[in-house]
């Protein structure tokens, strides 16, 4: 087996050298991938120690961080939306393919952002692929034992409103590289079928002290029992901090923080992805070999759809939402139907914004496949990705911004998503049932 490689940085800012290729308003449509897709296997990966657990995805499974008190504290994570309306159709999105078979071609970057309560600790997050390229299995553990120099970059990014606007503003927050990522496993090429794997990386090893964990939307200058965040912004470009928090922190100088573009009361921050293919020149590992050549083993890779906590609403009118259930944990606060591609630094480290996407507006109405239809639902554009923290101290619904306290902001939050039409006790209506519901779980305290 392949050892995969790890490596991670935190950055500095990326400000200069964008250009734009593409309307950052109205998304364009892209058609969404489908296909038979396995999913193999969930890997746990600690980046500190480099201890690597795979679960086949039918055993018990591994838990995320290894503190005891990691739980998820933001996530879209539902596979498919329209499965109450009979729909069992299999979604990924191939942004990365250069056998040609999809309109993208390799070194894309997909970003997909939303909303967090600031001062976020995070420990762990989970990502995930969907991957075509041939792989051997010589260790008989059902999963892939790695495809040379096939490697993924994830980056986090705050504050982010997924590109709109604040180009200048945005600060990366952890980057890391996995490479020899595992591939198509030989019974799933036989079958034509797609592998697909998610993976835990623990950015602690708690037998040794060793941490990487970060703070989102550092408020006050303190990372709390985050290894690092973002809390001494240079706002003046002038390469010295100014002891300026990121949530704080106005570094287009109109007056206003950057880190609620969207105006929602939370922190805004986003997360990219990009794979490298085999063949491009890369030796990550440093052996001397790059992969084979492009076109012979390199071949389609992608993501999973996901989406927060919720339920598939119509509209009466032809059209779909995604209501998100803001009571439930880890509830993807501020998910969009809208995901944002770039192409990666050129030769004079321009990278240019695609613009912004979608697959044409949410539907769980376009006929099953399996009785003819040839499309079958349209899944919102939101990608699979959690994070997982200590958590809040209070377990109770009301806590709406999970910062461990029942106070003015969670009966804010409240009033603002039922006014919106939310529906906080899940009966499918909004009206004084939901805020009796909240009240009376307010009134109960944190437990």
């Amino acid at each position: 087996m392949r050892s995969m490689i790890f490596s991670s940085i935190s950055v500095l800012p990326l400000c200069a050298g964008f250009a734009m290729s593409a309307s950052d308003g109205s998304p364009v449509a892209l058609e969404p991938t489908y296909g038979t897709v396995d999913r193999v296997a969930h890997i746990y990966y600690n980046a500190v120690s480099g201890e690597r657990v795979v679960s086949l995805l039918g055993d018990s499974q591994t838990a995320p961080a290894d503190n005891g008190q990691t739980q998820a504290i933001w996530s879209t994570l539902v596979q498919n939306p329209c499965a109450s309306e009979g729909y069992t159709t299999e979604y990924y999105f191939a942004f990365d393919d250069p056998t040609g078979s999809t309109s993208l071609s390799t070194a894309v970057t997909v970003m997909d952002y939303g909303d967090i309560p600031i001062d976020t600790v995070v420990d762990c997050i989970q990502v995930n692929w969907v991957v075509a390229h041939p792989d051997t299995d010589m260790d008989s553990d059902g999963a892939g034992d790695g495809v040379e120099e096939l490697a993924g970059e994830w980056t986090l990014w705050e504050p982010s409103n997924g590109g709109r606007g604040g180009w200048c503003s945005r600060l990366p927050v952890i980057n890391f590289l996995i490479t020899n990522l595992p591939g198509n496993t030989p019974e799933n090429v036989s079958a034509g079928v797609l592998s697909s794997y998610t993976m835990d990386v623990d950015l602690v090893a708690g037998f040794s002290g060793t941490d990487l964990s970060f703070e989102l939307g550092d408020s006050d200058g303190d990372c709390q029992t985050a290894a690092f965040c973002n809390n001494d912004i240079d706002t003046d470009s002038d390469g010295i901090g100014d002891g300026v928090s990121v949530a704080n922190a106005d570094r287009d100088f109109d007056g206003l923080p950057d880190s609620d573009l969207d105006g929602d009361g939370l922190f805004d921050w986003s997360w990219t992805v990009r794979f490298h293919q085999p063949g491009s020149g890369n030796d990550f590992d440093s052996d001397s070999d790059t992969g084979s050549l492009p076109m012979s083993s390199s071949d389609t890779i992608g993501i999973s759809f996901g989406f927060p906590e919720g339920e598939a609403v119509e509209n009466s009118d032809g059209t779909w939402t995604w209501e998100i259930d803001h009571s439930a944990v880890a509830a993807g606060t501020g998910e969009e139907d809208r995901f944002v591609l770039w192409s990666p630094p050129n030769s004079t480290g321009s990278i240019t914004l695609l613009g912004g996407y979608w697959f044409g507006g949410f539907s769980c109405s376009g006929g099953l496949i399996s009785e003819g239809g040839l499309v079958g639902y349209t899944p919102p554009a939101m990608f699979q990705f959690v994070l997982y923290g200590a958590g809040s101290p209070c377990d109770n619904f009301a806590d709406l911004n999970s910062d461990g306290d029942l106070d003015f902001f969670d009966v804010s939050l409240f009033l603002q998503d039922w006014q919106n039409g939310g529906d906080y006790n899940g009966d499918g209506q909004t009206d004084y049932f939901d805020v009796s519901a909240f009240v009376q779980e307010f009134n109960g305290g944190c437990l």
